[in-house]
């Protein structure tokens, strides 16, 4: 796994909560995100339902790379 800042590790592991991420270009947001989806996807206590989640972006193509993103990763995790 590629490493965080402090700041991206606490919004990828704040599992309680909803958090906001927001950050200029290329700061890794798309990055924690997918690793905050997959977290609570896989998470072996709780795990969420994907179609629970509510994930904003500004742009068509953000959200088909997010969607992208996400499923590569779950498919790493298989």
């Amino acid at each position: 796994m590629a490493s965080f800042t402090p700041q991206q590790q606490e919004a990828i592991s704040t599992l309680d909560r909803n958090v906001s991420v927001s950050a200029g270009a290329g700061s890794g947001k798309t990055r924690v995100l997918v690793e905050r989806v997959v977290g609570l996807i896989t998470d072996p206590i709780h795990p969420v339902e994907a179609d629970s989640l509510l994930i904003m972006t500004f742009t068509n193509a953000a959200a088909a790379k997010l969607r992208a993103d996400i499923t590569t990763r779950l498919a790493e995790e298989v």
